[in-house]
């Protein structure tokens, strides 16, 4: 006989049946709680983190705008000071930390954009100096930057880039950032990131795993950045002056404005407001290289018995300082935002001598005397200490120097205490004019 099912097997069956497919349903349920909670959880954490990282972002902002609206002038290293000291804190069940690389340690605050070279200023000689730098390169570089089409003998221009198989056009203007040197004939992101292959200026664990992982690296405990550790396309020259006031120009101002601004007599302010507003090709630094003497004798107009008596007024090196300081010749709304000088007080010794490739006694000098004032340089004119530099040497160096930082780049990690979640965020802030503002930010 064939076995039948009776009644209470079939149902008995059937409960297993329904319990299987509920502990089934349940695991699939608790499954889903478990990873929507997770997600959750996550997603709590993240937020917890970016909200940290935008604090140190901020408390940066703050002590950056009160600095440039409250300066201390006699004291070049406040500002960095102050950064510093809010660079680490605690944001609901979070913290954050602002910190950079350099000379092969971490430290703590934003980084100095003026502390490198703006590569929209140098020479051919200065760029040949660069490591990994060739002479075809270089001109190319040159070639990117300047508004002609026309080609360097070893550059490269318009109808190189046209002729790629996804072809584009060069600047032929200043570079906006250190990543567009990619773009350029020649140069290859090995060359701009060295092992810093996110360009966020800090040694992570990935730069620092040998082969491990991307990007290559020597496994040393430092950061090799490339040209990203000398190079920059961010820094801004002054249009504010270092007492929070804009920038007097010279070709416009009064005489008034000039002689109260600068600490000059009547007749001082009247010889330069003739002179810039005059003499077409007036530069600062003549201010610098030149007697007043010198000066009246080129403005066109005036006679001998004018030279003669601005002879017997010279310029103090305070007044020269001053007037650095409260006064620039045209306006950036004229000539556009130009390009950032190299700091003397944050500039590092290697970009120091890049700045002289054929001086490098002067980079020496110049970090001598820097360490031999534990306030900085708070004047170019500060400069005229050092035994080789002369006035005429001095307004040389002029066009590349300050000791007044304007951009500077935030790196701030935040961390959730919970999971150890974190959110990086690196933003660049500029205070060439007031309010301080966010130029550039990056989440990560």
């Amino acid at each position: 006989m064939r076995p039948t099912l009776n009644g209470r097997g079939f149902a008995t069956l059937l409960v297993m049946l329904v319990i299987a497919i509920a502990s089934v349903v349940i695991v699939v349920v608790q499954t889903a709680a478990y990873t929507e909670a997770m997600t959750g959880r996550e997603a709590l954490a993240r937020v917890r983190a970016h909200w940290a990282a935008r604090a140190g972002v901020e408390a940066t902002l703050a002590s950056l705008e009160f600095n440039t609206q409250n300066p201390e002038i006699g004291d070049a290293f406040t500002l960095i000071g102050d950064m510093a000291d809010v660079s680490e804190g605690e944001f609901s069940q979070s913290l954050y930390r602002v910190s950079h690389t350099a000379d092969g340690k971490e430290i703590l605050g934003p980084a100095d954009a003026h502390a490198k070279l703006n590569i929209n200023l140098m020479t051919r000689a200065q760029l040949l100096n660069l490591p990994l730098m060739s002479e075809d390169v270089a001109d190319a570089i040159l070639d990117w930057i300047d508004p002609d089409d026309d080609t360097n003998p070893l550059g490269a221009e318009i109808g190189f880039y046209a002729s790629l198989p996804y072809p584009y056009e060069p600047r032929n203007g200043p570079m906006r950032s250190i990543e567009e040197l990619e773009l350029v004939a020649g140069v290859y992101p090995d060359f701009v990131r060295g092992e810093d292959a996110n360009l966020n200026g800090l040694l992570d664990p990935e730069e620092d795993d040998g082969d491990a992982s991307f990007p290559p690296d020597n496994a040393d405990g430092k950061l090799d950045a490339g040209w990203a550790a000398i190079l920059t396309a961010s820094s801004i020259d002054d249009v504010m002056t270092p007492s929070g006031q804009a920038r007097l120009d010279l070709r416009t101002a009064s005489e008034g404005d000039v002689a109260g601004r600068a600490d000059l007599d009547a007749d001082q302010a009247k010889i330069v407001v003739d002179y810039a507003a005059q003499y077409e090709q007036a530069q600062m630094q003549d201010f610098i290289r030149s007697n007043l003497g010198t000066l009246v004798r080129r403005t066109p107009g005036t006679t001998q018995e004018q030279a003669r008596a601005a002879g017997r007024s010279a310029l103090t090196d305070e007044q020269i300082a001053r007037l650095l300081d409260e006064a620039m010749i045209g306006t950036p709304a004229e000539t556009g935002p130009r390009p950032g000088k190299l700091n003397l007080n944050t500039a590092p010794a290697e970009v120091l001598q890049h700045l002289f490739p054929d001086d490098v006694a002067l980079a020496d000098s110049i970090l001598f005397e820097r360490e031999s004032r534990p306030d900085g340089f708070t004047s170019l004119v500060d400069l005229l200490a050092i035994p080789s530099m002369s006035r005429g040497r001095l307004a040389g160096v002029y066009p590349l120097l300050t000791v007044r930082s304007n951009v500077f780049t935030v790196t701030c990690r935040g961390r959730d205490l919970r999971t150890g979640l974190e959110v990086e965020m690196i933003a660049t802030l500029d205070r060439s004019s007031l309010p301080v503002v966010i130029k550039d930010l990056r989440v990560r």
